[in-house]
């Protein structure tokens, strides 16, 4: 159970609450742990939400997948991060996407009942609660704008530069392999490194099998205008 209070130690939600509080919490409500294969499935579209996940262990994605086969990841979450906060007090809380493992991972899931229950007896988890609704909301906000783009080369410069600001550097680290960085932006990996040489020969960004490096960040941001 200690490594369970430590993940949840670095959690959004328990943020500014210390482990001895976060133990105290979790023996008083009721949640249940779930462990999963790699690429199973924790909830299809339009599965009932009535629970929040918080990933113990493990890696799992968001997709979207269309009756053609093609399904794009809408994110990646990993230890600590949460799904499920912004769908389960909603009027019509069902999945909008696919939520898979692709990893063995381990989930705690607590209901909403529980959660309404820390938020009225803790001022910190409830500000921490409104605090992810409002992030959720600016993320919803990024990738309808992500989505609006035409072409692969938009798709490709709005992602380096949101990872630019999010890192605050030119060298970006990346979070997914190249297969995933192309479902991501929803296009097969072959077009992606086709672009992202181009964009290498012309001298926008270098790139190595983990970092992508913007060397003219003025011609990135003018491609997104």
């Amino acid at each position: 159970m200690n490594d369970v209070i430590g993940i949840l130690n670095k959690c959004m939600l328990f943020k500014g609450v210390d482990e001895d509080e976060i133990e105290n919490i979790i023996s008083r409500i009721n949640y249940k742990i779930e462990e999963y294969g790699k690429d199973s499935m924790v909830a299809f579209e339009e599965d009932d939400c009535n629970l929040l996940g918080i990933i113990i262990d493990g890696t799992v994605e968001i997709r979207k997948i269309y009756s053609s086969g093609k399904n794009v990841t809408l994110t990646q979450l990993k230890k600590a991060h949460i799904f499920g906060e912004a769908i389960m007090f909603s009027n019509f809380n069902q999945y909008p996407a696919t939520v898979i493992s692709v990893t063995k991972s381990k989930i705690i899931f607590i209901s909403k009942e529980e959660i309404v229950k820390l938020c009225s007896q803790n001022e910190i988890i409830l500000k921490n609660f409104m605090n992810l609704l409002s992030n959720k909301v600016l993320m919803l906000n990024k990738k309808v704008k992500e989505l609006s783009l035409d072409t692969l080369r938009e798709k490709i410069c709005f992602y380096l530069f949101e990872e630019h600001k999010k890192q605050k550097s030119l060298k970006i680290k990346l979070s997914m392999s190249r297969e995933g960085l192309a479902k991501y932006i929803g296009v097969q990996r072959p077009s992606l490194s086709r672009e992202m040489i181009k964009l290498r020969d012309e001298g926008l960004i270098d790139f190595d099998r983990s970092t992508i490096t913007i060397k003219d960040i003025r011609t990135i941001e003018d491609i997104l205008i």
